[in-house]
This record gives structure tokens, C-alpha cells and sequence, in this order.
């Protein structure tokens, strides 16, 4: 393909094909955050770069947010790298009554490497819980994502749940890693497991020279992750901390009210890699394709204060529609079927009056009918059938100049090929049925 007509390098376009996927997917995944009670918002593409500053972490900052000052103004801006933050700000802004449940589907940019699942501009659909601490609304998120999937038929999914205070306890408690920002080097170090392997990340944890106890420790997380989830629980009741008892019975909360509990696995390896996070955390994977997480997130009790100026708990989850797709498609839970929403094609020949076609199409449309009609007339009424099938068309009403002489109309089912001799009157019941 030339280089010229091609989107730039991460970004595509969609084939009506794509589109229509697209969007039937978007609408069943929000109708389930109606369900549960969820209204959407809607915040701007395009963010003030002190709204972004300081809320992913370093890499993010530096090579991943899409940055940029216009050559006739001095203000920074930025592309949305995510959907918390805007609503961080939102909150900020319009004090909604709380709890405050909203959900919102949109495109975010990232400065990656394009490969399989991962793009620089992608789709996310967020669920957030503004104003509440209980676990139960952890529980809740993790509900609205174990139904996404369910909705779609996935079988082979999993979802890994962990909790930041854990964390955060062990290291600065119990291995004496007071400095934050080292501990928040350390996370995002492990959160690189995935695509790096234990070794690795093992490699790069001893060159923050944290000591030998702690890279020990974390050894330990990882391979915790074999055990199960009592096991894990009965292993992180022997740290005597008050911290380590609140998120344990959190956690406990959280398995108590998942309504699939084999689906939910807690990983002590899990660290999420943004800095906003405090609570609970959670990624969604499948055993196959490998394609990284489908959907992820948790509790950010910290960051609408940056905006607010006084503390407001959150938690939240993003389904990744890109990657849900992607795998999606490679299992075969997703087809690529429907090229097009138009139901019926009028085939007319070149003699038959403009305006009686003009005049079907329009009661097959006021009957709620999606209608396609030609410009000029087909030179034949085979070669329109064919055009219509190639688009994907269903039906072929024909209106050729002896249907027209005759008072009746000839309807096509181009799929099994049938067909009947009806007035205009019965095109509806039979495309309809």
C-alpha cells in the first residue's frame, strides 16, 4: 500500500466490515455497565499537559504520552493516555452527587511500539465508582468484567487480582524500603514480567540494588502465583501488620461477592504499572491467544485529590476492546460478517422510472427498512443482483419494467436464494421475519 494513502505508523483505518463489529460490540458491553447502574460522560480528546503531568510515572512522561505545543501558542497539551485521569479532573470540576457511577467509551493515544493488540490510538470502555471505599464495589468491577466476558462466550479467561497495600506493606515494613519512588521503580520493573520473563525482571530488580532480601521476596511473590488462592491468603497472614490484615480481608470481600469465583486468582506478582493506583488491582488475561491483558485496573483512592483537594476514593476497571477483539476474532467468537446494515437493494433497470423507485424506497424506510438504492439503473437485473451480493446486500427487491407493467415486485433472498412474487405492501413481513 502507498505510503502517502496510509494512516500514520499505529493508527488504522476500519472497513465498514470492521465498523459494524465495532460497534455491536461496544453496545452489548454498554448495556452491561447499564445494568449496573452505570451513566455515561464524555471528556476531550486533548487534555491540558498540567492535567497529565505527574499521574502515570516516569516512562509514560517520557516516551509514551503524545505531548505537543502549538506553533502560535505557549500552553502545553497532551492526548488522553487513559480515561482515569480525565475523569479525575471531571470530578474535580462538576462535584457529582456519590457515589458517582459512570462509564465511558472512547479512543486514548499512547506512544507504543505497534504490534499484535497493541496500537497508539485504541479504544478503551471504563467503569469507575467514585466515592466509595467498601470492597464491595472492587467486587462490583470485577463483576461487570467477568459478565463482558461472559457476554462474549470467552472460555479461557482469568482474572489476576492483587492488592498495592500488600505491596507497599512488605517492602517499606518488612524489608525496610522506605523511598516511594524506589518502591514505584520496583513496580514497574515487576510489572514488565509478562513480557520479559522472571529472569529478567530479576536481572533488572538487582541493579536498583535493593538487597538481597528483598529481590528474595519478590522471587517468592512470583512463584506464589502457582499456589491457591487459601494458600496465598494462609502465606500473607503470617505478616503480622494491621495494613496487611485490612487488605487481606478485603481481598476475602472481594472472592466472597465475585460471582465466578474460579475465574479470580490472586497473583502476588501483579503490580499494575501505573503510579495512580493504591488498592486493589486487577488484570483480565486469556490462556490463549497471547496477546497481554484484555481488561485492567483497581482502586485509586489518591488521585481525584490532586484535582479536588480533598480526598475522594475510587475504583475502576477498562475493558480493551482492541486486544478483546483482536482475540476475539482468533478464537472464532467473532466473525466478520456483516459488511453492511443495509437489508434490502432495489435492482431497476434503466426504463423504469427514477421516481417510482425513489417512491418504494421510501416506504420501505419509513417501515423501518435500511434501504439501498442505485443512482442509475443496472444494465441488467442479473448484473444488479450481483452488485447487491457483493455487498453483502440480503435481499434484491427487482423493479424492472415487467414487475412495473404487472403490479407486483420480485424479492430476492440472496442468502438462500429464494424467491417470491409480492406487492410492496408484503417486502416488510417477509424481510422482517
Amino acid at each position: 500500500m502507498r505510503e502517502e494513502v496510509s494512516p500514520p505508523k499505529g493508527f488504522r483505518d476500519f472497513l465498514p466490515e470492521d465498523e459494524i463489529l465495532r460497534k455491536e460490540i461496544f453496545d452489548r458491553i454498554e448495556k452491561i455497565f447499564q445494568r449496573y447502574g452505570f451513566d455515561p460522560i464524555e471528556t476531550p480528546i486533548v487534555e491540558r499537559w498540567e492535567t497529565l503531568a505527574g499521574k502515570y510515572g516516569e516512562e509514560a512522561e517520557k516516551r509514551l504520552i503524545w505531548r505537543f505545543k502549538l506553533p502560535y501558542s505557549d500552553k502545553e497539551f497532551g492526548l488522553r493516555y487513559d480515561l482515569t485521569v480525565p475523569l479525575a479532573r471531571f470530578v474535580a470540576r462538576f462535584n457529582p452527587k456519590l457515589p458517582f457511577k459512570r462509564y465511558q467509551i472512547g479512543r486514548v493515544f499512547r506512544y507504543e511500539d505497534p504490534q499484535k493488540g497493541r496500537y497508539r490510538e485504541f479504544w478503551q470502555c471504563d467503569v469507575d465508582i467514585v466515592g466509595e471505599s467498601s470492597p464491595l464495589a472492587d467486587a462490583e468491577i470485577l463483576n461487570v468484567v467477568i459478565d463482558v466476558f461472559e457476554e462474549f462466550g470467552f472460555k479461557n479467561y482469568t482474572i489476576k487480582i492483587n492488592d498495592r497495600r500488600i505491596l507497599r506493606e512488605i517492602f517499606e515494613k518488612f524489608l525496610d524500603i522506605r523511598d516511594y519512588s524506589t518502591i514505584l521503580k520496583i513496580y514497574r520493573v515487576i510489572d514488565k514480567l509478562e513480557k520479559i520473563g522472571k529472569e529478567k525482571v530479576l536481572q533488572l530488580l538487582k541493579e536498583l540494588d535493593i538487597g538481597e532480601k528483598a529481590l528474595k521476596q519478590i522471587e517468592s511473590f512470583i512463584d506464589a502465583s502457582e499456589l491457591s488462592n487459601e494458600e496465598i491468603i494462609r502465606y500473607l497472614e503470617t505478616f503480622n501488620s494491621n495494613e496487611m490484615k485490612v487488605a487481606i480481608e478485603n481481598l476475602k470481600t472481594i472472592l466472597d461477592f465475585s460471582k465466578k469465583k474460579d475465574r479470580i486468582k490472586i497473583d502476588l506478582s501483579l503490580v499494575r504499572g501505573l503510579d495512580y493506583y493504591t488498592g486493589m488491582i486487577y488484570e483480565a488475561i486469556v490462556e490463549e491467544p497471547k496477546i497481554g491483558s484484555l481488561s485492567g485496573g483497581g482502586r485509586y483512592d489518591n488521585l481525584i485529590e490532586v484535582f479536588a483537594g480533598n480526598k475522594i476514593p475510587a475504583v475502576g476497571g477498562s475493558i480493551g476492546v482492541e486486544r478483546l477483539i483482536d482475540a476475539g476474532l482468533e478464537l472464532g467468537i467473532f466473525k466478520k460478517e456483516k459488511k453492511t446494515y443495509s437489508k434490502v437493494g432495489i435492482v431497476c433497470t434503466k426504463e423504469v422510472d427514477v421516481k417510482r423507485i425513489w417512491e418504494i424506497a421510501e416506504y420501505l424506510r419509513n417501515k423501518g427498512i435500511n434501504t439501498f438504492v442505485p443512482f442509475e439503473g443496472y444494465s441488467g437485473i442479473l448484473d444488479g443482483i450481483k452488485d447487491l451480493d457483493k455487498r453483502g446486500i440480503q435481499f434484491a427487491l427487482i423493479v424492472g419494467k415487467k414487475e412495473v407493467e404487472g403490479g407486483k415486485l420480485t424479492l430476492q433472498n440472496l442468502i438462500t436464494r429464494e424467491r417470491f412474487i409480492v406487492s410492496l405492501e408484503e417486502v416488510e413481513k417477509i424481510v422482517k421475519s
